[in-house]
């Protein structure tokens, strides 16, 4: 479905194109510094708009990266922290296994009592 609405957004760019050439066919001139061109408006009006989708498409993936390095320095400390919960969960079994493996002073105390 993505396919056929990219297809049919692109034909109609290609349409537009074609048309903003046939009715700008006029020549202008272009100054630079250096020299001076004259070229058809059209051709102008799609190098502005492709100079300008190159340069947005530059600053969406400068920003899309930077995210994206974001996201796995999160998940990298994301690991480690789930690993020191884990270390730190085993460690509380094992001191409550400990705990209940010895006999506390007043287990203790009363089984020495229950004997007298």
């Amino acid at each position: 479905m993505t396919k056929l609405i990219s297809f049919t957004i692109t034909l109609l760019f290609l349409g537009l194109g074609f048309l903003l050439g046939v009715l700008n066919p006029d020549l202008v001139p272009f100054d630079m510094y250096w020299y001076q061109v004259k070229l058809p408006i059209s051709l102008l009006i799609v190098i502005a708009f492709a100079i300008g989708l190159l340069t947005a498409g530059m600053l969406f993936l400068s920003q899309t990266l930077r995210l994206k390095w974001q996201i796995k320095r999160h998940e990298k400390a994301q690991k480690k922290q789930l690993n020191e919960i884990i270390a730190l969960k085993k460690s509380l079994l094992e001191v409550q296994k400990k705990a209940s493996q010895t006999p506390s002073n007043e287990s203790a105390s009363l089984a020495i009592e229950h004997q007298k």
